[in-house]
């Protein structure tokens, strides 16, 4: 939002929509680390005899190519995008640079992406994922000053401090693995054979065209929308599911241990899923509640648009999303163990149901039809994956996990979830509703186990 108020809706438009095309291009790449993550774990099991070097090695050539290409497409695109008018409309000055800009962009992240997944790949999540976060923040911080002090940015000069800020994310991760000691091994993969890379590109292709059919999803609800309801619709959608995804990666960057679980000891994906959920059940929920008063401030001082759709929405969109979040350390634990057909499979079947319950719901029901399709959906796929992994019941009944206590404080924030949709969709004309719910939020949440392991990693040696 901070940069759409900076660059104009016009110049803004362009640059989201091109670099769309290679935000794509990365997610393409992304599929094959992730396959790099597993083999890595995989490498210090005794079962499965991986040559740790030998991996870091094929993902190095992996990216060597992946770059190549990128250089060479970004230079032909560069210098067609503008002269043969393929940017629509009248794109922003000097839009050739533009695409430059961004295709360096992108490789800086296939950078950041192939660091983070060696770290990764020795354990240490927790660092891949701290340093990703100082970029970002950096950018958000210029940003919000720019907004404050009225300076407005120019779609190249937008681009160049993305760039920054991934180069700043690089530049970190690149000191966290010097200082664990993990080498990318440039010299052995250019003298190794292709038989890594392949099968990196095999395994991570299969993953890919997994990940394309959730990509496919959007733009047909989107295209379905904006038949039966019209444009606006389309805009309030995408706000809710910008929150509603938001939320899910958030939380499923914590739960990519499952990838080592899996591809370690399958028999313990039951034990630590019940850990998780109790740990990140009321957390989860909150977040959700969070959202839901945040997007109705958006929608009433920001957007000024009505909310009641948005907060109907955001509702049963948000059931599907609690589904697919505590499934996600299940569907994780499939990667890690290599059941690939089989997640291509259930991908495919959520791909296509949400695809027939939308074009049905959305005539139907309008907006809100569009979250009842992927309600449908997510349903089904829950229900597959759980089925797949045979969760075991006894391991519900474990002891070191006071899930009486959990279920209770879930009651509760599920509550104060429902209390906050229902007062947002009624207007928010109640002050001390929402009061009260705020003071619930933080009654409930300063007794999270979760939230005192964090506050403890700030303040070290809090009693």
């Amino acid at each position: 939002m901070l940069a759409i108020r900076l660059l104009g809706a016009g110049d803004y438009g362009h640059v989201a929509t091109w670099l769309s095309l290679f935000v794509l291009y990365l997610s393409l790449n992304s599929s094959a680390f992730t396959m790099l993550v597993v083999r890595l774990m995989a490498a210090g099991s005794d079962a499965v005899p991986i040559d740790r070097e030998a991996a870091t090695a094929a993902a190095v050539k992996f990216s060597i190519c992946s770059l190549a290409f990128l250089a060479a497409a970004t230079v032909l695109l560069s210098a067609l995008v503008v002269r043969l008018s393929l940017a629509g409309g009248e794109p922003p000055a000097g839009f050739g640079t533009v695409i430059l800009l961004m295709g360096l962009l992108t490789a800086i992240q296939i950078g950041v992406a192939l660091q983070a997944a060696i770290i990764e790949g020795a354990g240490r999540l927790d660092l891949a994922t701290k340093w990703q976060l100082v970029g970002p923040l950096a950018v958000v911080a210029v940003l919000a000053t720019s907004f404050v002090t009225g300076i407005a940015f120019r779609a190249d000069a937008y681009l160049t401090l993305l760039c920054v800020g991934g180069a700043i994310d690089m530049t970190l991760l690149w000191n966290a693995r010097g200082a664990l000691g993990l080498s990318l091994s440039l010299s052995a993969s250019l003298a190794g054979n292709s038989s890594g890379v392949l099968q990196l590109l095999r395994s991570g292709g299969l993953l890919q065209a997994t990940s394309l059919l959730n990509v496919f999803l959007e733009p047909v609800n989107k295209f379905l929308l904006n038949h039966f309801t019209g444009s606006a619709s389309v805009a309030i959608y995408d706000l809710a599911m910008k929150v509603i995804w938001g939320i899910q990666h958030l939380v499923g960057a914590a739960m990519r241990v499952f990838l080592h679980i899996g591809s370690q000891d399958s028999s313990a994906v039951g034990r630590t899923f019940v850990k998780a959920i109790a740990l990140l059940g009321v957390p989860v929920v909150t977040m959700h509640t969070a959202g839901t008063l945040f997007l109705f401030g958006v929608a009433r001082y920001w957007m000024a648009i009505d909310g009641t759709q948005l907060m109907i929405l955001f509702g049963v969109a948000t059931i599907s999303n609690l589904g697919m979040i505590f499934v996600t350390p299940l569907y994780l634990s499939l990667i890690g163990r290599h059941d690939l057909i089989f997640i291509f499979r259930v991908q495919a079947l959520l791909a296509v149901v949400n695809v027939l319950a939308s074009c049905v719901a959305i005539p139907l029901f309008g907006l809100v039809g569009a979250a009842i399709g992927l309600l449908v959906a997510t349903g089904l796929n829950v229900v597959a994956i759980y089925l797949r992994c045979r969760i075991e019941a006894e391991v519900f009944n474990n002891p070191e996990v006071p899930l009486l206590r959990t279920k209770r404080r879930v009651v509760l924030a599920i509550g104060l979830l429902v209390a906050s949709i229902a007062w947002a969709t009624t207007g928010g004309g109640q002050p001390l509703v929402l009061l009260a719910i705020l003071a619930g939020l933080g009654v409930m949440m300063a007794g999270e186990p979760l939230v005192s392991r964090m506050i403890d990693q700030f303040i070290p040696g809090r009693t």
